[in-house]
């Protein structure tokens, strides 16, 4: 009888253990897997958004420079002649000019007339030989040019091997048009393995990043096997798309479908756990609008956050039970639910983007403790990283948005950034019933200059000029490269006495100047003509600019070398 009592006691015992190790079993994994969920989730968002803003940089400074190529009166002039030699001597200086800025250090010209192929690289290696060879719609190799022109989209970017070149490119096609008529296709490159190496690998164990077109086509992958070349010149069947990447055929859809709702809403990044190969990974998703391509991350959880770091917790916890049973109400509650009160309210803080305050409080010894110590130090590292990504992601932003503003060559700012100056600004005036006036600067024989004297001596007298016109502005002032050698003036004042005075300060102080280009060469003299015109109260911008405009005309038409003010009726 004893024996038997003492064999059902241990059979309970055993029991009881069992039940508990096997309660607590579920419960710790099930909170491991959300602390885990919860964290590779928000390290996702916060890796899709670096890798966006590290993504688009890059590009975008390409795709900016590639339509200042397109829109080279040179080479536009040139395609509506392509025979005239002369046409193509400048032609060809432009395209060296714009090789030299270019990231690769490469540049593609294609003419839609002549279908002749343009080409340099980083080495220089076609010097004199900038015409590689003529291009033929007959010829599939060829047919991306005869796409493009046929989709008549200004701007394209493709994954493509040039056979003829031997090189394989992440290309930015732009289409080089003069008004609505097309004349061919301009651009540039950037090498495929470095920008891989550069953008899309990563350091990180675990951690994959991808690009996709509009359509899900695979377009930047560290594996350029699945890479989708030519994507413009295939129908959507026959191009490689990211379903390949996903063995389930529900992570296919709703992949899709996170892709389309983010076309309405770019500014967010959407998460889905997937399975790749029988392994279990979270795929961040995000839609570059700038560039019409989607960025997906893939973080691999049994390689960044594997469950096994969990297994030393739950052996603790069961050599715990078999020594304290009669304790277990009370040991659960001291060592257990309210340790995981804390860490469920500290994983709401950190869903919300708050640092958990309750983990600052007296922490509990054992296991539990070591493990919202554990969680202590990663939600501090995924809030600093937080805080590191979104630094980053606003510079990268404020970077981006300088640069779509600002005139690369002399740093003032280009025509976008001076109309959304003068709108800001002659709202201001108007609010406060001030008036503001416009100088518009023209540099007399520009032409002449370039011709004669190469783009080197154009551009140093650029800069020139937008050092005497930086000098004599006050710092409420601002000036504006508005196109070609043309300046625009913004001018706080209410009196057009003064706006002459200094139109003429500007005129005279360049006049005075000599601007060295060469160490061999003198230093060239130039002139300018100014228009200078004082805004009424209520006048729209169009009319100001215009207004601003028959001043400077009246100044050519008056000899050059001079300001003219021009005054409404």
């Amino acid at each position: 009888m004893t024996m038997n009592l003492k064999t059902r006691f241990m059979l309970l015992m055993m029991a009881l253990f069992l039940l508990s190790a096997a309660i607590i079993w579920v419960l710790v994994r099930q909170l491991s897997e959300s602390i885990v969920e919860e964290w590779a989730t928000r390290y996702a968002e916060k890796q899709v958004l670096y890798d966006k803003a590290r993504t688009v940089q890059p590009i975008l400074r390409e795709i900016a420079l590639s339509s200042q190529f397109a829109h080279s009166r040179q080479l536009i002039e040139w395609a509506q002649n392509p025979d005239d030699p002369v046409l193509k001597q400048r032609a060809i200086a432009e395209m060296e000019n714009y090789r030299l800025n270019f990231h690769d250090n490469s540049y593609f010209v294609a003419l839609l007339a002549s279908g002749d192929y343009y080409h340099n690289n980083a080495a220089n290696e076609y010097a004199g030989a900038q015409y590689r060879y003529t291009l033929d719609p007959s010829r599939p190799a060829d047919s991306w040019f005869y796409d493009i022109i046929e989709q008549n989209r200004d701007m394209h970017l493709n994954v493509n091997p040039d056979v003829e070149l031997g090189v394989t490119k992440l290309w930015i096609d732009m289409l080089l048009r003069d008004g609505d008529e097309i004349l061919g296709v301009v651009g540039t490159g950037l090498d495929l393995t470095s920008f891989i190496n550069e953008v899309v690998n990563q350091d990180e164990p675990g951690i994959t990043s991808l690009f996709t077109d509009h359509d899900g086509a695979i377009q930047l992958y560290r594996d350029q096997s699945l890479i989708d070349f030519a994507t413009i010149t295939k129908s959507s069947s026959d191009k490689t798309m990211v379903d390949r990447l996903f063995s389930d055929p529900d992570d296919q859809r709703a992949v899709h479908r996170l892709m389309q709702q983010l076309v309405n809403d770019p500014n967010q990044v959407l998460t889905r756990f997937v399975d790749i190969d029988g392994r279990r990974h979270l795929a961040g998703i995000a839609y570059l609008p700038e560039i019409g391509w989607y960025e997906i991350t893939l973080l691999d959880l049994e390689v960044v956050l594997p469950f096994s770091l969990f297994s030393g917790i739950l052996f603790s916890f069961g050599l715990m039970l078999l020594l304290s049973l009669l304790l277990l109400h009370l040991a659960l509650k001291y060592f257990v639910i309210t340790p995981l009160v804390k860490l469920e309210a500290g994983m709401d803080d950190i869903k919300e983007g708050h640092y958990p305050k309750n983990l600052e409080q007296a922490l509990p010894s054992g296991e539990i403790g070591r493990l919202m110590n554990h969680f202590k130090g990663m939600a501090k590292a995924v809030q600093s990283a937080r805080l590191d990504l979104e630094y980053k992601v606003r510079v990268r932003t404020e970077a981006l948005e300088n640069l779509t503003k600002t005139d690369p060559l002399t740093e003032l700012l280009n025509r976008r950034g001076m109309q959304e100056r003068l709108e800001g600004v002659r709202q201001q005036l108007e609010r406060e019933g001030r008036q503001f006036g416009l100088i518009w600067i023209d540099l007399d024989a520009f032409k002449e200059i370039n011709d004669q004297y190469g783009h080197k001596a154009g551009d140093q007298v650029l800069l020139e000029v937008a050092a005497q016109v930086r000098t004599q502005l006050r710092g409420y002032d601002c000036a504006a490269r508005w196109g070609g050698d043309e300046f625009l003036l913004l001018i706080q004042t209410d009196e057009l006495d003064a706006l002459q005075s200094l139109s003429e300060r500007i005129r005279s102080g360049i006049g005075d100047c000599n601007i060295h280009y060469d160490d061999d060469q003198a230093p060239l003299k130039v002139t300018v003509s100014a228009g200078c015109y004082l805004v009424s109260q209520n006048e729209s911008l169009e009319k100001s600019l215009q207004s601003a405009d028959m001043a400077l005309y009246q100044a050519k038409q008056a000899g050059r070398n001079r300001s003219a003010a021009y005054e409404s009726l």
